[in-house]
């Protein structure tokens, strides 16, 4: 059996199959259904890198707990439903990790010179400059568009002319590669810190 799944009793015996771990049953939902989570996804995320890596995402989570399934609606359901959760907590990681970000690149006007706070805010923020400066060049002008002159994605799509899901895309790879920097650098730490004390 390598075709789509056309019935109700088919999709038992699948998902039993699945259960067991076999392959080739996780193969036939993949085939079926990828393509319908991914147009799912990109309607979410309109970026094409992310919907294709979410959409990885969501059959390696279906693939690692298959022992454990215990579906009670139709498959394409249950994976819509997967797709959803898991699309909503990664705009939701986005955007927390989007906000860090604007906090850092705020002014430290408002704290003393002599203290702690502002040397590891200093700290932070010229990792955080120095990540930015190494961004591709147009990646960094479209984040600093967006995040430096507060241009929605929809004006400096027009300003460049380029997509609106370009400008997306090249902002979240600009996030993911600060992020990414700051994490090996240490300053990630003082990142956080830095938003909690805004907070107090």
């Amino acid at each position: 059996m390598t075709g789509k799944i056309n019935t109700i009793l088919n999709e038992r015996e699948i998902l039993d199959r699945l259960k067991d771990q076999d392959q080739s049953a996780f193969t036939i939902i993949y085939n079926t259904y990828s393509k319908k989570i991914y147009r799912y996804a990109i309607r979410f995320v309109k970026s094409n890198d992310i919907a294709e890596d979410a959409v990885h995402d969501i059959f390696v989570k279906l693939w690692n707990s298959a022992a454990d399934l215990d579906i009670q609606v139709s498959i394409q359901s249950y994976l819509y439903k997967l797709a959803h959760n898991h699309l909503l907590n990664l705009i939701r990681r986005e955007a927390v990790e989007g906000r860090y970000i604007d906090e850092i690149m705020k002014s430290a006007a408002d704290f003393s010179q002599n203290t702690e706070e502002t040397i590891e805010y200093r700290e932070t923020l010229a990792k955080t400059r120095q990540a930015i400066d190494n961004l591709p060049p147009q990646r960094k002008l479209i984040f600093e568009m967006g995040r430096g002159e507060g241009m929605s994605h929809k004006q400096i799509a027009r300003e460049l002319n380029i997509a609106d899901s370009t400008v997306n895309n090249q902002i979240v790879k600009a996030l993911k590669s600060i992020k990414e920097h700051l994490l090996a650098t240490g300053a990630i730490v003082g990142m956080v810190a830095f938003v909690v004390l805004l907070k107090k």
